[in-house]
């Protein structure tokens, strides 16, 4: 890609790292009631603030950085949870630390939020609706409980996680497609002057204080085209002094080299930048560093990822169930190691229980392991 290589020499400490914009996600829990604003660190705080997919597991990898999550604070929209609940191609939100090796840090917070539940509709190749939001699948979404997008068929009901795609908020990138039963209606989006969001008209007191332009993810109970919103949470940045990280897609352009990372504005008039800068489309899947400045990003680098990188994925833990080498799940996620170049130890030493690294591709709902080694 044309831009990618002129981009190359604007790389960091890690080549390559993807942006993953909409800084919403989460797995299938309820929200606590109310309405609540997005979990940024506060005014005045210090440290790291990441936010991106996940592509890895031992400690968990976002954005290139494999954070110890030992004893990090864990939500799942919004409920407690621990960091064995975490999944591939989940977006989160974590506040850490980072040490002398950039590429290693420390969680302390991680909060993870679905931006879609409810039944499908409008299944076109690898794009369809849900809850009133249109949702792109593409090579690096991670199913669960279907193989992959073409397995998707109208009535069924999912939740997703994803990164925003369009300045609107109506369009949004999948990173992870998961099967559910019965839940509340989630849907994120921006309210309009006529009080509705996704179509939905919306209703009850949870609803009544949601000002027009406000960008929200609401769960509640759908009838028709209303839904009585149960709880809220309010996206959007507050002042935070500190070094920040964020994966995304470019939504929209604006006056003064400055640019929209979903609804996160970020300000690349750094002379370092300029090149870059001129050679960003919107759509493209990037990562920011830089410190927040104001309600701003003030990025300080720009890193692009290929295709190819953004399936890319690994995981250190122990072989939850074993059916065989082609069909086995760690970390929640089903492996096929078939093919896999094994480093260290034997096919036959694999069983239930032992501890592995692996190393592969994501194809729909199984990673398809390209290098295996046995870590007992």
């Amino acid at each position: 890609m044309s831009r990618q290589s002129a981009l190359d020499a604007h790389l960091g400490r890690r080549s390559f790292l993807s942006l993953a914009v909409a800084g919403l996600t989460g797995c299938g829990g309820g929200l606590d009631m109310g309405i609540q604003t997005a979990s940024r660190p506060g005014t005045g705080g210090t440290g790291l603030f990441v936010q991106g997919s996940i592509s890895g597991f031992g400690s968990v990898i976002v954005n290139g950085i494999r954070f110890d999550d030992t004893a990090a604070a864990v939500k799942l929209d919004g409920l407690p949870a621990v960091a064995q609940d975490l999944r591939l191609g989940m977006v989160v939100d974590l506040q850490g630390s980072r040490g002398a090796d950039l590429t290693l840090g420390v969680a302390n917070v991680i909060e993870v939020w679905s931006i879609a539940q409810g039944v499908v509709s409008q299944v076109q190749g690898s794009q369809f609706q849900v809850a009133g939001m249109l949702v792109q699948a593409d090579a690096a979404t991670v199913f669960d409980g279907m193989a992959s997008v073409a397995a998707l068929a109208n009535g069924m009901r999912v939740a997703v996680w994803g990164l925003q795609a369009g300045a609107d908020a109506s369009r949004w990138t999948a990173t992870r497609v998961a099967l559910v039963n019965a839940t509340p209606l989630v849907s994120t989006g921006i309210v309009t002057s006529a009080h509705t969001l996704n179509g939905f008209a919306l209703a009850g007191q949870n609803a009544d204080s949601l000002a027009t332009g406000q960008l929200v993810r609401v769960q509640g109970v759908s009838s028709g085209s209303s839904l009585t919103v149960d709880s809220v949470k309010v996206l959007g940045l507050q002042n935070y002094q500190g070094e920040c990280e964020m994966e995304g897609l470019v939504t929209a352009f604006l006056p003064g080299s400055r640019f929209m990372l979903g609804y996160i504005e970020v300000d690349a008039s750094s002379a370092g930048l300029a090149s870059a800068l001129a050679r960003l489309t919107v759509g493209q899947r990037v990562e920011v560093e830089g410190l927040w400045v104001g309600s701003v990003l003030k990025a300080t680098e720009l890193e692009f990822k290929s295709e190819q990188q953004l399936d890319e994925a690994e995981i250190e833990a122990r072989i939850e169930q074993f059916t065989s080498i082609a069909n086995f799940v760690v970390r929640g996620q089903r492996c096929d190691a078939s093919s896999a170049v094994i480093r260290k130890g034997v096919v036959a030493d694999l069983k239930v229980g032992v501890k592995v690294k692996l190393k592969g591709t994501k194809t729909g709902a199984v990673l398809v392991v390209t290098t295996l080694e046995i870590d007992d």
